[in-house]
């Protein structure tokens, strides 16, 4: 009997109406991956370097939001010779079709930089022209404020060597290309020009699915920067081979 009962009760409409045909899982809008990279090398020449990124992303409907945490440390057997963080949070607020506007904010501490210090605040008009599976290009018009405290003394932009501001034009453009299955390629690149100093910085990477949720990362990141302190390159490189994770 109480077999009969539990059959009628499978069987009841009322039962099958709590999961509708239609029903799908809700849809994921956050986004999250974790990289890392370590050398060290030892004999004649001892020295070590380690960086880190992470990057999350919520995807709203109205709104998306991302955040990029970066950290860059070297050293060899005498002292530390590179030691650079980053944070980066970016809000776009979805208009009509692909176009949206943006407020973005950037940190940087860079010890050894040409300027230790430099805060970027600006706001603009994004669209992305290209917006398919395989590839994807978003292009930014802006405009904003940046704070500067050099490394050292320079007659170009501050004699007395102490920190500086100013107004800034912002243009930026980021490009994904799907190459293979398991192969994507990004650029990423930004103008950033005021009435005391231009810099420009551009991102490449190439990243290759080797299982499930890792992967393998190689990137190059190119900052150019017009005027820099004395006895300071205009040009800083850093390139990574990183295993990235997605969750």
């Amino acid at each position: 009997m109480k077999r009969l009962m539990m059959v009628a009760v499978l069987l009841s409409p009322s039962v099958w109406a709590l999961v509708p045909p239609e029903y799908k899982e809700p849809e994921d809008r956050l986004d999250a991956e974790v990289e890392l990279g370590l050398q060290y090398t030892s004999g004649n020449t001892e020295s070590s370097n380690f960086n880190s990124r992470g990057k999350i992303v919520y995807d709203a409907e109205a709104a998306r939001h991302e955040t990029n945490l970066h950290a860059y440390f070297a050293s060899d057997n005498q002292s530390t010779t590179a030691e650079q963080y980053t944070v980066q949070y970016q809000l776009d607020y979805k208009l009509k079709g692909t176009q949206y506007v943006y407020g973005r904010s950037e940190l940087i501490w860079d010890r050894f930089g040409s300027f230790t210090q430099q805060q970027i605040y600006s706001f603009g008009y994004g669209y992305s022209p290209i917006d398919h599976r395989h590839t994807k290009l978003s292009l930014e018009a802006g405009a904003g404020y940046r704070y500067n405290k050099p490394n050292l003394s320079d007659s170009d932009t501050d004699s007395d060597g102490s920190s500086t501001d100013e107004g800034i034009a912002r243009f930026a453009g980021k490009l994904e290309q799907r190459l293979h299955e398991y192969t994507t390629f990004n650029a990423e690149g930004a103008v950033e020009t005021g009435n005391r100093n231009t810099i420009a910085t551009l991102k490449l990477s190439i990243r290759n699915q080797l299982w499930a949720d890792l992967a393998l990362k190689i990137g190059t990141d190119v900052k150019y920067t017009e005027k820099v302190p004395e006895n300071s390159e205009k040009t800083d490189i850093i390139s990574t081979v990183n295993l990235l994770y997605s969750f």
